[in-house]
């Protein structure tokens, strides 16, 4: 049944309160400011205390309720602090953007151990324990959502990407699995995998390998000629988020501009 036009006219996330980790810069940021601007009121979870403090205070400064918070994710008890911050200043906790991570691209043959533990302990372990730091809160309130910034790596990948590609993969098979677990505890649990994204990164991507020409070989690899935007990717999070998605849960939503959908052939095309 349609809501009245009073119940339509509300922010698509109103009164609901959002922690986005990673949220200073890039795909992160996008997804703090559209979670803001649909109503919620956002936690800046970040370990870079300049780019949080920074994203924070260009929120507030456009009238949206933002609170910093320093967090490590690869450390469960600061990310469950930060839970905990979000808690004891807005009375609840109903959404989690895990997006905080690192990328790493490398010889399979170079790949260290330490390269092995660091990039895991951030992008899969770090995630599952800040959802689990969030759940715990949203059991006792009766609900909430959780969306995992993955990555269409997890579904084709290239050479040089099997740890990033490896913790990706568990990101969407932790998705499946925490939505059944958490399901009857009234809490979604979703993946979210971007592919290309003009972010701070992929533009010091492109400046080292040529910006214009390279800028133009990745578009044009993309059905709509172009790729996403952190604000695109944010606003598919604020909907994922809300209520008019709750048929939506344990699923991935690959959202790569439609690179996923073409086939190659030998020369190219």
């Amino acid at each position: 049944m349609a809501g009245t036009s009073s119940e339509s006219a509300l922010p698509l996330l109103a009164g609901k309160v959002a922690m986005v980790t990673g949220a200073g810069q890039g795909i992160g940021l996008g997804i703090a400011w559209e979670l803001a601007w649909a109503g919620a009121r956002v936690v800046v979870a970040e370990l870079n205390v300049e780019a949080g403090q920074g994203a924070a205070l260009a929120l507030t400064s456009a009238g949206l309720d933002v609170t910093f918070v320093e967090t490590d994710v690869a450390d469960p008890a600061s990310s469950a602090r930060a839970v905990q911050t979000a808690h004891e200043r807005y009375g609840a906790l109903d959404i989690l953007v895990n997006n905080a991570g690192i990328t790493t691209f490398k010889d399979m043959f170079e790949v260290t151990p330490s390269d092995w533990d660091k990039l895991m302990n951030l992008d899969l372990r770090g995630l599952f324990f800040a959802s689990q730091a969030a759940a715990r809160v949203m059991k006792e309130a009766g609900g909430g959502v959780i969306i995992h910034i993955s990555s269409n790596h997890a579904l084709a990948t290239l050479p040089h990407s099997e740890i990033y590609a490896a913790a990706k993969g568990g990101v969407n098979a932790l998705t499946r699995a925490m939505a059944l677990s958490l399901g009857p505890h009234g809490i979604r649990v979703l993946s979210l995998s971007p592919g290309f994204t003009d972010t701070p990164h992929y533009r010091r991507w492109l400046a080292e390998r040529g910006e214009a020409e390279t800028e133009r070989a990745v578009n044009a690899l993309h059905p709509a000629g172009r790729i996403n935007t952190p604000q695109e990717i944010g606003q598919l999070a604020a909907f994922l988020a809300s209520d008019n998605a709750r048929a939506l849960t344990g699923v991935d939503i690959t959202a790569d501009a439609g690179l996923s959908a073409r086939l190659y052939t030998a020369d190219g095309f």
